[in-house]
């Protein structure tokens, strides 16, 4: 397993982002559309009628669960002295849901506290993914927010396959790996592209399916487990707060439980009223749209702290351009590890968070010097981080020490807690793919839990992998920063039926939807078409000129965090769709407005409240900004 961020650069741009949303065009972007052109995958089938509830046998009910101190609990207590002990333990579980006795038992992992006041209910959190590790989500959004250790019992929870649960295994062999076809740069559509991502997609899913666990690894599953820890902690009703991939999972747990459904925050929506296939369609629009219209002109309203990437948009993306061009040439002629695409993908893993505009500057950086002084060994070393980092001035670099950003690069040895980050997909593949050519012989090898198995699973996909490579060509044609991210999915060859739903929401309770404008990894468009299509049950809070992935706790919008504790601590929802503001981004002194979705005609919401005062731009505590880096890093993997 690699540091949080790979001790190389990524080697190999991510094929499938994090969820995204896709279909509706914003109106009033200068120099962006969206894919207007794009559409479902042809011959994917119409989703089924919704799966059936099961009976929980009683075996599960009465199972006793042995509890023990988590083993983050004393670093809660360090920076939350009046934080409650917080347990974990693992909990039986069906494998298969519609058949408890067909298949052997997996284990859940879940952490939990109780409230030290007279508790409002049980508080599940997801931080999304798929794949996405919870188990200290509840306690780490707690650090922030302290009156959720005093108004509810917390549970974290890791999803089936994933984290501390009985893990998904993507079995294959060292031969296999050291077969498979290779090329200098994904963003170039050749014939050699095309077969590198045919032959990995191919790996990838025989891989994922060669268990029989494979095929159950779905949030429908995840669902039925998430109503099981309910029962077992004797809470009357669930309540939830989902980022991403979370707001997928909570949408469908409502869907198939609405009488168990209480008080659900969906913030930075998937598009869940729509398929798997239709989110990732929207990523090379959505996540280009956050680079070139906030990244871009934040770095050259910076030039004065920020030395030689330029002082307008332009000339920023034409030194961007420039350097990955160096790194690709360095790819082909001397089989470089340090890729263009690698560079691609540090970038729209930063940019997930405002704060970490710093950290994608320093990535642009670090890949500067080291075309300026190429290494022998094909790597990063210690000279290009240090000389990238002298680049930009103390004030930006409080933002991003020196040591993490060495161990980012693996030149110093990582943190510890750093190191327990997982590498999965394609970055799985490419140092799977490393290992296998010094490895003699033909050996088994576990790439690991990938993530996108989950996908597969929750909805039909096409088999034609010509038509997802014309996709992709088209894509990357367009969208010249990320257009090419999806490739041919590992789904194109999943041999297993999809679990899927229809979510509508009926009979569920008013649920909260938290959305900034110009979300790189879940589409504003996306969000409102799942809340158009249910209006009955949700209440929609968009955030002018925001675009920073997950927005309730530790909010730049003052205005939405406020509007999400009423209703977390209180119950009270806006009357109406609101618009909030927001602040400023990393050292400017003020907001500069982006003319996105919010401003255009295609967004019937109302302008109202006023714009936010500045909040801190401190990072997070480090246990919650451990767990949106992970989550960030690993779903831009296929």
């Amino acid at each position: 397993m690699r540091p949080a961020l790979p001790a190389r650069a990524r080697r190999r741009a991510p094929l499938v982002a994090a969820v995204a949303a896709a279909a509706l065009l914003p109106s009033g972007l200068t120099g962006l559309a969206g894919p207007a052109t794009a559409a479902p995958a042809p011959g994917a089938a119409a989703a089924p009628a919704d799966p059936p509830v099961p009976a929980v046998p009683q075996r599960y009910l009465d199972q006793e669960i042995a509890w023990s101190t988590c083993s983050f609990d004393a670093a809660v207590k360090q920076l939350a002295p009046g934080a409650p002990t917080t347990r974990c333990a693992k909990v039986r579980a069906p494998m298969d849901w519609a058949a408890p006795d067909a298949h052997p038992d997996i284990e859940v992992a879940i952490a939990y506290s109780e409230a030290t006041g007279t508790s409002q209910g049980l508080m599940m959190t997801n931080p999304g993914g798929p794949g996405g590790a919870g188990l200290t989500l509840s306690a780490s959004l707690a650090i922030d927010k302290p009156q959720l250790f005093t108004d509810y019992d917390l549970v974290g929870l890791d999803p089936r396959g994933f984290g501390q649960s009985t893990p998904l295994r993507c079995l294959t062999t060292t031969g296999e790996l050291a077969a498979l076809p290779t090329t200098p740069d994904y963003r170039e559509r050749t014939r050699q592209t095309h077969r590198a991502e045919l032959a990995e997609a191919r790996l990838l899913a025989k891989a994922c399916a060669a268990t029989e666990f494979g095929q159950f690894v779905s949030s429908q599953q995840t669902v039925y487990d998430m109503e099981l820890v309910r029962a077992l902690l004797g809470a009357r009703q669930l309540d939830f707060i989902g980022y991403s991939y979370g707001t997928w999972l909570a949408s469908w747990y409502a869907d198939t439980y609405p009488q168990r459904t209480g008080r659900f925050v969906l913030d930075s929506n998937m598009d869940w009223t729509r398929t798997q296939w239709e989110n990732v369609n929207f990523d090379p629009f959505s996540f280009q749209r956050r680079r070139d219209t906030q990244l871009l002109p934040w770095i050259a309203r910076h030039a004065d702290q920020v030395e030689g990437l330029g002082s307008t948009p332009s000339r920023v993306l034409a030194r961007y351009e420039a350097i990955r061009a160096a790194l690709v040439q360095l790819t082909r002629s001397e089989g470089s590890a340090v890729r263009g695409d690698g560079l691609d993908g540090n970038v729209a893993s930063a940019i997930y968070g405002n704060a970490r505009f710093v950290r994608a500057t320093l990535d642009i950086l670090v890949h500067d010097e080291y075309v300026q002084d190429p290494s022998g060994s094909g790597e990063v070393e210690l000279r290009h981080v240090d000389a990238a980092y002298a680049r930009i001035a103390p004030e930006l670099q409080r933002y991003e020490t020196l040591a993490v950003l060495r161990s980012r690069y693996g030149v110093t040895p990582a943190p510890a807690l750093a190191a327990e980050a997982p590498a999965g997909g394609a970055e799985a593949l490419a140092d799977a793919r490393a290992a296998a050519l010094a490895a003699p012989g033909d050996a088994p090898f576990d790439l690991g839990a990938v993530g996108t198995t989950v996908r597969c699973n929750d909805t039909a996909w096409d088999r034609s992998a010509r038509w997802y490579q014309r996709e992709a060509d088209r894509m990357a044609e367009r969208y010249r920063f990320y257009g090419y991210l999806n490739g041919v999915p590992m789904c194109a060859f999943w041999p297993y039926a999809p679990q899927d739903r229809d979510v509508d929401l009926a009979g569920a309770p008013r649920m909260l939807m938290v959305q900034g404008e110009l979300d790189p990894a879940t589409a504003y468009e996306g969000a409102l078409r799942s809340h158009e299509a249910t209006r009955r049950a949700t209440r929609f809070v968009a955030i002018d000129d925001e675009g920073q992935h997950g927005q309730y706790v530790g909010s730049a919008s003052a205005c939405a965090e406020a509007i999400g504790d009423r209703f977390v601590f209180g119950g009270e929802l806006p009357g109406r769709d609101t618009v909030c503001g927001t602040s400023p981004l990393p050292e400017d002194r003020a907001v500069y407005p982006v003319d996105g979705p919010v401003d255009g005609d295609a967004v019937p919401l109302p302008r109202a409240g006023t714009r936010a005062a500045a909040v801190p731009a401190d990072l997070p505590n480090p246990l919650l900004q451990r767990v949106l880096d992970r989550v960030a890093e690993a779903s831009l993997v296929r």
